[in-house]
This record gives structure tokens, sequence and C-alpha cells, in this order.
């Protein structure tokens, strides 16, 4: 049995009644019934959604489900909420009294209420997110979309290095892989040889900006680790390496887990009926299993990969509803710099795309970390919008 997930719902009322198979005659009335603020709750038994729903009628506010749920003729049914922050309250004091995973559902809808982000804090920084933070990309790479081969000699990264924090990174990403599409794997020891060095003489140079390494593999990681690195940044979402996910949740290192369908990145792969939806719960799921492996929430940062397996169209949905992530509770990281399908939707060269990609940073709702190739330029933007006033 899938565990319960409360999510954020859509403000398009009827697309979300209609996604949990709410009676179409019925639609119109609804529109009317169903206001406030909307969460939507994955996985119940009918027997589970109509006490729900009896209990939210008994509130004050109703509780849309599945039509086949009054007749237990469904095997699982969604339900969408609407309702004001009291009667949400209420409603889980209620919840906590009844039979079944319904006391389980209580707590998770209380943990999305009262949400909030703990700092995380590294050996030389604390965040708070207070304001968003941008992230420089070094690529230490032969091959990499954008900025292949520019950084392979060591004196060359770190100056790039300098150059991104003097521009305003609050952290440096360092990767030694490309994941571009049909981007081929390295090994390990090759991956170490260009990532290490770089790391350690940043921190012999006396850089204290936090710095994470993007890997997907445990000796690397660990390496990194022990030459300065703060956090891990794995676009696997810790899938790749399970030597990976126990190293960094037995000695709590703060991480980056991304939900990818496909490393290297490939567009177009991944199907499914809400691209939004999808990649909420996988991420829930591969965040509540960190946590009880013993990572500490606030050592968790969430990216919804971008670009991995997932379409132009459904690209440009998950930055329309990027605010529903906000109920995962953790951090969100963007990373959306140069990629294709941005390039592909305005016809711009990489470079070129740093422009979108920093006006995007401004409207796109919901996010605590900007991962880009052009720092100075989205700081800028961030600055302008008001964004980075504390």
């Amino acid at each position: 049995m899938e565990d319960i997930i409360v999510k954020y719902a859509d403000i398009n009322i009827y697309k979300e009644l209609i996604s949990i198979g709410f009676d179409k005659k019925y639609l119109e009335n609804a529109k009317k019934k169903y206001s406030g603020k909307a969460y939507k709750v994955f996985n119940l038994k009918p027997y589970e959604a109509n006490i729900l729903k009896q209990l939210s009628l008994s509130l004050g506010f109703d509780c849309a489900v599945n039509r086949g749920t009054i007749t237990c003729s469904c095997d699982y049914t969604d339900a969408v909420i609407f309702a004001s922050n009291y009667q949400y309250l209420k409603l889980c004091e209620k919840l906590k009294q009844q039979p079944f995973r319904l006391k389980n559902l209580a707590y998770e809808l209380e943990s999305v209420l009262n949400s909030s982000l703990h700092p995380l804090i590294t050996k030389n920084f604390v965040f708070d997110w207070k304001m968003p933070y941008v992230m420089g990309i070094l690529n230490v790479t032969p091959d990499s979309f954008s900025d292949g081969g520019k950084y392979l000699n060591i004196d060359d990264a770190v100056d790039h290095a300098i150059k991104l924090i003097q521009d305003g990174a609050d952290i440096i990403d360092i990767g030694g892989e490309s994941t571009r599409p049909e981007a081929k794997s390295i090994s390990v020891d090759e991956e170490i040889s260009r990532i290490i060095p770089v790391i350690k003489k940043l921190r012999e140079n006396g850089i204290l900006t936090p710095i994470s390494v993007d890997t997907r593999n445990y000796e690397t990681a660990k390496a990194a680790v022990e030459a300065g690195v703060d956090i891990i940044n794995d676009v696997s979402g810790f899938d790749y390496d399970e030597n990976l996910l126990n190293y960094v949740c037995k000695n709590n290192i703060p991480c980056v887990v991304m939900h990818s369908d496909s490393v290297p990145a490939n567009m177009n792969d991944f199907t499914c009926a809400d691209i939004v939806e999808e990649v909420y719960k996988s991420l829930h799921n591969k965040i509540e299993k960190m946590y009880k492996l013993g990572l500490a929430k606030e050592n968790i940062i969430a990216d919804t990969g971008i670009g991995f397996g997932k379409s132009r169209e459904t690209c440009f949905e998950i930055l329309k509803r990027h605010e529903e992530f906000l109920t995962l509770g953790v951090p969100m990281l963007l990373g959306i710099s140069r990629k294709s399908f941005i390039r592909d939707k305005f016809n711009l060269s990489c470079i070129d795309a740093d422009i979108p990609t920093a006006i995007y940073s401004t409207i796109v709702k919901g996010v605590n970390i900007h991962r880009v190739h052009n720092v100075k330029l989205a700081k800028d933007y961030l600055t302008y919008s008001g964004a980075l006033n504390s």
C-alpha cells in the first residue's frame, strides 16, 4: 500500500477535479463550492476517503473524490480539499481520532500546513533561506554542452571559480562528468582526477565559499568531502550508487536530490499523466527514504531535474507550477541555465540563453537556489526584481 502524500494543489479547479475522477456533470456547481487554499491528497483507500469527506462536510467545507469512492468501486482515490487554515487544523484534530491511516494523514497535513525551512549550516556559511541564493557552475569537463574544455586546466578552473565568487556566487558547483544528452560515462578515477585538485587548490587559497560537487559516484563524493566540499549534488537522485546514498545519510552530509528519468540527460523519454505530480511524488519518497536513513531534513535540497527525461512542454509546465513543490518542506534548487528547452524555444545560442535564464529566475516561484553559468546576470536580475532585498 502506497503512503499517503499531501501536496499544494494547482489553482485550476477543473483540472484538479477531472484528474481525480470527479463526476463531470457537477463541475459547474463544484466551481462555486470548492474555494480557499487547495491541497491534494494521494493514495487513499475508498473507505478512508469517505471518512475524510464526511469530516470535511462536518467542518463546513467539501472534499472532492473519485466518483466511485462512495460505492468503493475504485481501488484508490486521490482527493482535493479546499478550506481555510483554521478549518484544516480542525480537520487534523478530527483525523487523529479516526481509524485506518487517517491519523497518518493528520500528521502529514499538519507538516505541510506548518512547514518552514530550517537553516542549512555548512562549515563556513549558514543558508537561512530568507532570500534566494545563486550557485555558480564550474564544469571541469571536455564535453559539457555549454563550456566543455574551457576549464580543464586547474589554474583556469580556480580562476573561474574565483570570478564566479566575485560576481556574487553563494555556492560553487564543480562537476567532472558531463550529463548532457549522449554524453559518455567516464571512470571514477578520471572524475576524481578532474575535480579534487581544483577543490584542494581553492581551499589552499583560502576560499571559504561553500562548494558542492556534482557527482553520482560514492568514491568521488567521499574524496571531495575529504578535500573540503560541503554539499553533494547527485543528478541521479541517489539511485545510481547505493553506497553514495548510505554515505551521505550516515554522515549527515548536505545534499541535492534530483528527479531524473535518464542520466545522461535526454528529452522526451519521460511520459506521465501529470509531470508535476509524478516528480513531486518521486521527490517526496526520496526525501522520506533519506530521512529514515538518518539524514537530517534540513540537509536535504530538492531539484525537479529540468531537462532530464522531460520534454520541452513538461519543462515549462514544471516552471509554471513550481510553487507546488513548496509542500515538500525542503529548499528547492532550479537548474535551467542554458538548457536546450529554453534555447530551442527562443532559437538562441548557449550564451544568449543567459538572459531568459535570468528572467525566469525572477518569475518562477518557490526557488531557493538558482544554479547558473552567468552568476552576475542572475544576481542583477534577482536584485532588480527585489528578490534579494532582505
